[in-house]
């Protein structure tokens, strides 16, 4: 009884790891998009080195706004005292992967996101994805 079990488990998991090889080759394809323009038309040169250095300086995982506390915030943004108290403080900024804060601030957890908050105004200085601990 067990036989037929064992073997379509088997050809469902070999058909799976299959598909996997095959999705990951095409993946790693160059992909190349059809133009209408001529070819003699040339690419400027400048646009490849300016788009390479603006993707180096902007972290993924940087954000420009969270939700949190049924509120929308941004950067800019002054967050409501209780995320300035010592209970929201993150003292141990590197255990969780987050790059050191400025001497007059700190980070702060909210709505699944990182966020550094000025000392004294309690201003949003930067938000990071709450995604930084899986890296």
């Amino acid at each position: 009884m067990r036989k037929p079990f064992i073997l379509a488990s088997t050809v469902v998991l070999m058909s799976v790891s299959v598909l996997g090889a095959v999705q990951a080759n095409a993946e790693d394809a160059p992909v190349t998009a059809a133009t209408s323009a001529p070819a003699a038309t040339p690419a400027p040169a400048q646009a490849p080195a300016a788009s390479a250095s603006v993707a180096q300086q902007q972290d993924p995982l940087d954000k420009t706004s969270v939700f949190g506390d049924f509120h929308h915030y941004a950067i800019g943004d002054v967050v409501p005292p209780l995320y300035r108290s010592k209970t929201y403080n993150i003292s141990q900024w590197q255990l969780r992967k987050l790059p050191a804060p400025t001497a007059d601030s700190h980070w702060t957890y909210m709505g699944g996101d990182y966020i550094l908050i000025s000392d004294a105004e309690g201003k949003i200085e930067r938000i990071i994805s709450g995604d930084i601990i899986y890296r």
